[in-house]
Order: structure tokens, then C-alpha cells, then sequence
């Protein structure tokens, strides 16, 4: 058995890693011989400080904006309806896994997970605050202190949610039994698959109520009233 670090994609993209370590059946057959034993998991979480940009106009926080808002929502920005405050982030699930691997007397390959390494980050998060408001304006003060809470909610959300997600995975691969397959590759594959399916509902989760949190930022009234406490958004 042996360990390997990969990148695993953003976006809560999740994906695995097996490598697999081919051993010697037993003398004695068995449908799969192998020790079954309990599945060691790790979990981590992380949550990187957000950083500022006030480089960019308007203009182009905009754009971004239009690129990456797959959620509807509106934009902070004032009376022209023209962002002018964003906060961009990456999330990331992901797994490594241990898998040792059995031939089998009768044909195939016993596959038996044996650990699990996993986490779940917020990085790469960026808030961005038009240049064309002078710092410490009122517009940059309530524009940045708006996108101060959208990155509030990604760590409240992310907080709230870790332990289930632990939970969730824990609960997976619990005394998980060694599964029949027939090749190395399927092998290397058959368990990642079982935990990408088994995590998918909780993820899928996590993502619809980090989206209701910022959308119950993102009303109409709200930006009615944080504009209202500017005389200039231009």
C-alpha cells in the first residue's frame, strides 16, 4: 500500500485516487481472501482569508460578474444596475484513497478499502470593489461591507456543514466490504465511484444553501436600502 497526492478539480468537483498495492492470495481459498477491517478516515477543512482587489473598474467586475453568475442573481451596483462589487471564490471537495488489492483464486480481484483522506476548502477568495469609488468613499465603504457578508456566508455555510459531510462520509465507508471486480483498473475505480454517488446529495446541499443565503442578501430591498446610504454610485 502506498500514498499519492493528486489535484483534485475545483468547483466541488469530486474525485479519487486508489493505488493499489497487488498481494498474494492466501493459500487457503476464499471467495476474497483479505483482512476486513475498519476504514481509516481523515478530514480537514479549510477556509482561506479573503483578499481585496480595488484595481478593476466597474466595468470589468461586471463582466465577471455576467461570466460566472449562474445563480440569477442581481448585482451590487448601484442605480445603473451595473456591478460594481464581486466576491469570487473556489470550492473544493475532495478524496484520496487507500486500496489494497487481492487476486482471487477463482478469477478477479478483491478490492478492500483501507483509508480515506478528504477534504473540503474555500479558496482563492477574492473580494473585489470598483476603483471608480476613492477609497473610503461611501460607496466603497458599502459596496466592500456587502461583499464582506457573501464571504461571511461561505464560511458560516462551509462551518455549518463540515460535520455532516464528515458524518456523511464516515457513514460510507464504515466496515465497507471488499468488493469482486475483475480487473486492476476496476479496482482502482470501483470504490471511488461508491463515494462520489454516496457524497453527491449532501454536497448538492451544501451548495443549494449557500446559494438561498446569498440570494436572501442579494433582494432588491436590500440593495434599496445600501444605496440609499450613498449620494454618488457614479
Amino acid at each position: 500500500m502506498a500514498w499519492t497526492a493528486r489535484l483534485l478539480g475545483l468547483g466541488l468537483l469530486m474525485m479519487g485516487l486508489m493505488v493499489v498495492g497487488l498481494l498474494p492470495a492466501p493459500a487457503v481459498a476464499a471467495s476474497c481472501p483479505g483482512e476486513r477491517r475498519p476504514v481509516t478516515v481523515e478530514f480537514s477543512t479549510r477556509f482561506d482569508t479573503a483578499s481585496l482587489d480595488h484595481t478593476r473598474r466597474k466595468e470589468y467586475i461586471h463582466g465577471l460578474f455576467i461570466k460566472q453568475n449562474a445563480l440569477n442573481r442581481r448585482p451590487h451596483g448601484g442605480a445603473q444596475e451595473m456591478a460594481v462589487g464581486l466576491t469570487a471564490t473556489q470550492s473544493q471537495f475532495g478524496f484520496n484513497t487507500n486500496v489494497q488489492v487481492y487476486r482471487r483464486e477463482g478469477g478477479g480481484y478483491c478490492a478492500y478499502l483501507r483509508s480515506v483522506e478528504s477534504y473540503l476548502n474555500q479558496i482563492d477568495t477574492k473580494v473585489y470593489v470598483s476603483r471608480d469609488f476613492p477609497r473610503h468613499s461611501c460607496a466603497y465603504e458599502v459596496t466592500y461591507a456587502h461583499e464582506k457578508k457573501h464571504v461571511g456566508i461561505y464560511y458560516f455555510t462551509q462551518k455549518d456543514f463540515a460535520p455532516r459531510i464528515e458524518a456523511r462520509l464516515r457513514d460510507l465507508v464504515s466496515n465497507t466490504a471488499p468488493r469482486v471486480v475483475g480487473s486492476v483498473e476496476e479496482a482502482r475505480r470501483v470504490h471511488a465511484r461508491e463515494i462520489n454517488a454516496g457524497m453527491q446529495p449532501i454536497l448538492d446541499a451544501l451548495e443549494a444553501e449557500r446559494t438561498r443565503r446569498n440570494g436572501m442578501l442579494d433582494t432588491p430591498e436590500n440593495y434599496a436600502r445600501e444605496q440609499a446610504k450613498c449620494d454618488n454610485w457614479y
